[in-house]
C-alpha cells in the first residue's frame, strides 16, 4: 500500500513538472534561435544611475548602450564599451574644433583652449581609461575618466565666462555624460 501511495505521488509530481519542462525547453530553444542571452543593459543602467550622482539619466544610459553593446557579458564590458563611446565622441569633437578653428570670431580663443583639453582626452585620458578598465584596474580607470569628465566642463567655462555661445556645447554635454556613465559602470563592475 505504501508503494502505491509513493508511486501515485511520483506520478503526480511528474505530471505537474511536465508543463514546466516543456516551457523551459521552449525558452531555451528561443534563446538559441535568437542567439543572445538577455541583455545586461537595463539592470546595469538602473544600478549605474543609482551611483551616478545625477550626472546622467537612466534613459541616457539605455539609449547609449541598448543595441550597441551586443556581446557585453557584464558591467565591466559595458564600462569598456562606454569608454570607447566617449573616445569616439571626443575624437569627433576634436575634429569639429579643428574645422571651426579655420574661421575667425569671438569663439576662436575658447576653441583653442577646448582643442588642448580634447587633445589630452583623446590621446591620454581615454586610452589610459580603456587600458585600465580592460586590465580590471578600476581605481585607475575612474581617475582617468574623472579627468575626461572635466574636459567638457573646462571647455564650456571659457564660453560661459564671456557670454559667448559655445559651438560645441552638445558635444561637451555628451562627453560629460559618457565619462560619468563609464565611471558609474566601473564603480559597479
Amino acid at each position: 500500500m505504501a508503494t502505491t501511495t509513493s508511486m501515485a505521488s511520483f506520478s503526480y509530481n511528474r505530471k505537474s513538472t511536465a508543463p514546466l519542462i516543456r516551457l523551459l525547453s521552449i525558452l531555451f530553444a528561443a534563446s538559441v534561435i535568437y542567439g543572445e542571452p538577455p541583455s545586461v543593459v537595463p539592470s546595469a543602467c538602473k544600478r549605474a544611475y543609482g551611483v551616478g550622482g545625477g550626472s546622467f539619466t537612466e534613459e541616457f544610459c539605455l539609449s547609449a548602450l541598448t543595441g550597441h553593446s551586443v556581446g557585453a557579458a557584464d558591467n565591466a564590458d559595458l564600462a569598456l564599451f562606454t569608454v570607447d563611446l566617449a573616445a569616439a565622441n571626443a575624437t569627433a569633437t576634436e575634429a569639429k574644433i579643428d574645422t571651426l578653428l579655420g574661421g575667425s570670431g569671438a569663439a576662436s580663443e575658447g576653441l583653442r583652449s577646448c582643442r588642448a583639453l580634447y587633445d589630452a582626452a583623446v590621446h591620454v585620458y581615454l586610452p589610459d581609461s580603456h587600458a585600465a578598465v580592460k586590465d580590471g584596474k578600476y581605481v585607475d580607470a575612474k581617475l582617468y575618466l574623472s579627468k575626461t569628465a572635466q574636459v567638457p566642463v573646462e571647455c564650456e567655462r571659457w564660453f560661459k565666462q564671456r557670454n559667448v555661445a559655445s559651438p560645441v556645447d552638445q558635444e561637451d554635454d555628451n562627453l560629460a555624460k559618457l565619462a560619468n556613465l563609464a565611471i558609474a559602470l566601473t564603480s559597479i563592475a
